[in-house]
């Protein structure tokens, strides 16, 4: 990467960690909630879609807005705005109002992602290698959001996160403004005025949306499996001799296993770059299938086990995915079509919470990852229908 390379994929990276910060924060404080709010998994559930489809909805109108400004402007208002939200958080005191703030910081989120993708789409020379660093970032917030949100939360209190998270985002904000528009002029040009694809991949309009289903059962295995994952782990896994409350003991296990998202990130960054990148995307989730059944019967260290393979076989399909719309798409669509993604994942699979949490309610907590891995099954399917539309490429896309 030469120098302004480096200094986009800095502030993506960072901004990128953030995003999922955010997104992390509720599910490892969800017993407090509980209590706070004198409510069931159903309703929170039902918070965690709120924010969820305000992500994914917001996506749409800002995949079109990052084909026409500069995707950094909308970078610097994510920060700005999500962060200031989650400052007002100390100020709460109904699950109502809880909800709409979670759904205006779900709203200023969905900027992120398609401005973030179309700025890398663009300017980076290595796709592969930039998504994959872009995604350990991502993964890494992923990852810390229920240990640092858990044990904030049972040592100040359940609004502390929110707070610190929502200071950080500020802090960012104010910096990328005086870094983000120092782009020099010939990289400026582009990213206002991108050419159409001249060359490359050429594929059918079933491939695409072959492509956006299989995002899509994806997307609901997300949502389900990680609104529900730190408080299933403290559920089955029995460690009391470690001396630590279990909200922070469930916390700290759902983190050490999701740090092997960033590991499966970095590992399929850098094979999409030198193989067909349909092939380790079917095989990924199709490995990912079967820990996500193990999850469900699983307890201790075979949960623990389960949950790490599930995360790495997850999270090294997100820059794969990143690649293969970035070779399918003309350039001057690369927005709306991150945006369209976008929505899908987090929009569609924002219904995953709420289904999820009315199915631990009436069936337990274990019957939550049965469905996600049949959501995996289906995906996995659509990815190796994808291979076959793909190995021939007829005519071409949205050219």
């Amino acid at each position: 990467m030469n120098p302004q390379e480096k200094k986009i994929m800095g502030l993506t990276a960072a901004s990128h960690n953030l995003v999922h910060l955010y997104e992390g924060v509720l599910p490892p404080i969800l017993p407090l909630l509980l209590v706070e709010f004198s409510t069931d998994y159903f309703h929170m559930g039902m918070i965690v879609t709120i924010f969820s489809y305000a992500f994914g909805i917001g996506s749409l109108p800002a995949g079109y807005l990052s084909d026409r400004v500069r995707p950094g402007k909308l970078v610097s208002l994510f920060l700005l705005g999500a962060g200031g939200l989650s400052v007002c958080m100390g100020a709460v005191n109904s699950l109502w109002v809880y909800g709409a703030l979670m759904g205006l910081i779900g709203l200023c989120c969905s900027l992120y992602h398609p401005a973030s993708n179309t700025l890398i789409s663009q300017v980076m020379s290595e796709k592969g290698s930039a998504f994959g660093i872009h995604g350990i970032a991502g993964s890494l917030g992923v990852a810390v959001a229920p240990v640092l949100s858990a044990s904030i939360g049972s040592g100040i209190g359940w609004k502390a996160p929110h707070i610190l998270f929502g200071l950080l985002g500020i802090g960012a904000g104010l910096y990328s403004l005086s870094r983000f528009f120092q782009i020099p002029a010939a990289v400026a040009k582009n990213l206002l005025s991108p050419q159409p694809r001249a060359s490359g991949l050429s594929i059918s309009v079933l491939a695409l949306v072959v492509f956006y289903l299989s995002a899509a059962f994806l997307g609901l295995t997300y949502k389900g499996i990680m609104t529900f994952l730190p408080v299933y782990m403290g559920e089955r896994i029995s460690m009391s001799f470690l001396g630590i409350s279990k909200l922070t003991l469930a916390g700290s296990f759902a983190t050490f296993a999701l740090l092997s998202g960033a590991v499966g990130q970095y590992i399929s960054g850098r094979l999409v770059d030198r193989w067909r990148p349909e092939f380790i995307y079917a095989g990924a989730i199709g490995l990912g299938t079967v820990f996500v059944f193990l999850m469900a019967v699983s307890s201790n260290g075979l949960l623990i086990a389960s949950a790490v393979m599930y995360a790495f076989f997850y999270f090294a399909t997100q820059p794969i995915q990143n690649y293969m719309l970035s070779r399918y798409l003309p350039q001057d669509r690369y927005g709306l079509g991150f945006g369209v993604h976008f929505f899908i994942t987090f929009g569609v699979g924002s219904t995953a919470a709420a289904f999820s949490g009315y199915l631990a309610d009436h069936y337990g907590l274990a019957s939550v990852f049965y469905a996600m891995g049949g959501c995996f099954t289906a995906s996995s399917f659509l990815a190796g229908y994808l291979i076959l539309q793909t190995r021939t490429h007829l005519r071409p896309l949205l050219s």
